[in-house]
Formats: structure tokens, C-alpha cells, sequence
């Protein structure tokens, strides 16, 4: 009786021990340094803007965050590779957009809302619907009427197939009645040339992207995708105040861990982000992004998360996109 009395005992120490653990080691985190984990290749503006992330939580948890590149599909495989990781608050990801559209295209081994935990929104920003010189478009006014004069007759470019861009796109056709054609590019790049070519017409991009031709005068700005005017850009009127009532969607970019990490190490976290953002180096930094720094709670990040999600699957419904 002696032995299963210390049999017992032993093994409540260890179950109690095994529950003590976590909150142990949350107390104590961080100890060693945090992997943020950028799906997409080097030098790019979500590149740009992990680093500078990176460096503000480095210097506030007093310990190395280390920013590392993980490219592919979309934004899907880094993602992937960091929902499978420990949740102890050592693996981060930056989120952004297009792993929201993601989420309404690709078959994925995930779920980008039920497998991560959200930590905060970072920055948000509009895309610019932009049109060619040679096109003689000056506002969205013009754009509309020579789309409903002729339907199909205007293209507009995507980063590809399934790209948020894409859904974008076909969002604003649907809610402003017309009917465009769609061409799919390889990068943002390619397109914008066409797009001066007039091989093309329109396209919705980043501020970052296309801002530096509109002051040239090589592209003409008819709006901003955003419900209200940009603090970047306060000249360019919205497509609501355009005469497309409905349509307002964000460019973000915001900071996850897989699901299940210590909800005081994402309170942490988030915390030291919202300092983070506030830094005038930052905050310039951000702005040649044609972002503006935003700081939310993991709920509100969450939630903007989910209802992107169903904001693309909806717009995949209704503009009939084939899944690969």
C-alpha cells in the first residue's frame, strides 16, 4: 500500500510539474533569441518592413530578433512552416494581405485563422487604382464610363492569378458595375510597364509601388481603395467619394505565432510592438512604404484577419475564380 501511496504521489509531482511548466517558462520569456519569419524573398517592401520591426522589439525584449526569409507561393510556405512550429513564442510571422487571399484560393495544410495566434496589426495602407497617360483617364469618372460604354473592352493587371490583387480587382468591377478583363503578371513590375505601354489600362498597386510615377506624370492616380483619404496621399479621393459606393479594402501587415502560444507572451508582445511603432525612424520608414504604422490589440488583428478571409471568398464566389 506504501508503494502505490508513493506511486501516486510521484506521478501528481509530475503531472503538476507538466502544468506549471508553460506558465514557468512564459514568466521567463524571452531567455534566448525570437525567429520572425518573413514569407517572401529578400528586399522587398515586406522584407523592409520586418527588419525595421525587428530592430524596435530587439531593443525593447533585450534579446536578438532575427529576421528570416522564407519565400514561396504566395506567402503560403513560410506560413506553413512557422504554424507548425512550437507555440512558445520564440517563432513569429509577418502576416500580410495576401495570406488572407490565400486563404480564399489555395488549398492550404492550414488555416491562417485558426492556426495562429494573432499578436497585432503593424501597418495598413491603401492600394492606389492607377491608369495609363495614353488612356486620357484623369478620374475614376472617366474609367467607369468607358468601361460601361464597352464592356470588356478595358484590362487590368494583377500580380497573378488568386493574388489579392486580383480579388481586388474584381471586388471593385463588381461593386462599381462594370465588366473588365483580367491579364495575371508574373510581378508588379512587368505590369506597370505594360501599363505605361498602354498594353493594359488600369491596375490597383501598393503606394509604394506606383506613387513615384504618378508625381512623374507617367501614371494618372483615380483613387484609393481605402473607406477614407490617406494621411500619404490626401489629394486622391477615395472610390467611394468617386462614385463607387461599397468598395474599401486595406493593404496590412500585422505580427502572428502559431496558435496556442502563452496568451502572456502575446500580450507581451504586443505590447512592446505598439512602442515599437511609435519611433519617428520607424514611422518615416513606413511612409516611403506608402504605409502608416497601426498598432491594434491581438483580438482586432484576429478578427481583421477572419474578415478578409471572408471578404476574398466572397469575392472569388462572385467572379466565378477557378481554383488551380
Amino acid at each position: 500500500m506504501n508503494e502505490r501511496r508513493k506511486f501516486l504521489t510521484a506521478t501528481m509531482a509530475l503531472a503538476a510539474g507538466a502544468a506549471l511548466r508553460p506558465a514557468w517558462a512564459a514568466a521567463a520569456y524571452p531567455e534566448r533569441p525570437i525567429r520572425l519569419v518573413v514569407p517572401y524573398a529578400p528586399g522587398g517592401g515586406s522584407d523592409v518592413l520586418a527588419r525595421v520591426v525587428a530592430r524596435g522589439l530587439t531593443e525593447r525584449l533585450g534579446v536578438s530578433v532575427v529576421v528570416e526569409n522564407r519565400g514561396g507561393a504566395g506567402g503560403a510556405m513560410g506560413l506553413e512552416s512557422v504554424v507548425r512550429s512550437q507555440p512558445d513564442g520564440y517563432t513569429l510571422v509577418l502576416l500580410s494581405t495576401s495570406h488572407a487571399s490565400n486563404g480564399a484560393v489555395m488549398r492550404l495544410n492550414y488555416d491562417v485563422v485558426k492556426d495562429t495566434s494573432a499578436v497585432g496589426l503593424i501597418a495598413s495602407g491603401p492600394w492606389l487604382l492607377v491608369a495609363g497617360k495614353e488612356t486620357g483617364f484623369s478620374r475614376l469618372e472617366d474609367l467607369l464610363r468607358a468601361a460601361k460604354e464597352k464592356p470588356g473592352s478595358l484590362n487590368y493587371a494583377s500580380s497573378g492569378t488568386g493574388s489579392s490583387t486580383h480579388l481586388a480587382t474584381e471586388l471593385f468591377a463588381h461593386k462599381a458595375g462594370i465588366s473588365v478583363s483580367h491579364v495575371p503578371y508574373r510581378s508588379t513590375g512587368l505590369a506597370l510597364t505594360d501599363l505605361m505601354a498602354n498594353r493594359i489600362q488600369f491596375m490597383l498597386a501598393s503606394a509604394a509601388s506606383v506613387t513615384s510615377y504618378v508625381r512623374e506624370g507617367r501614371l494618372a492616380a483615380l483613387c484609393v481603395s481605402t473607406e477614407s483619404r490617406s494621411s500619404l496621399l490626401p489629394d486622391i479621393p477615395t472610390a467611394q467619394e468617386a462614385g463607387v459606393a461599397g468598395f474599401s479594402e486595406i493593404l496590412w501587415h500585422g505580427l502572428s505565432a502559431p496558435a496556442g502560444t502563452p496568451d502572456v507572451v502575446v500580450n507581451m508582445l504586443n505590447t512592446h510592438l505598439s512602442e515599437a511603432l511609435q519611433a519617428p525612424a520607424l514611422r518615416e520608414q513606413f511612409a516611403r512604404e506608402g504605409l502608416e504604422p497601426k498598432s491594434s490589440t491581438p483580438r482586432a488583428f484576429a478578427e481583421l484577419v477572419a474578415r478578409d478571409v471572408e471578404v476574398w471568398r466572397e469575392a472569388v464566389r462572385t467572379a466565378n475564380i477557378k481554383l488551380d
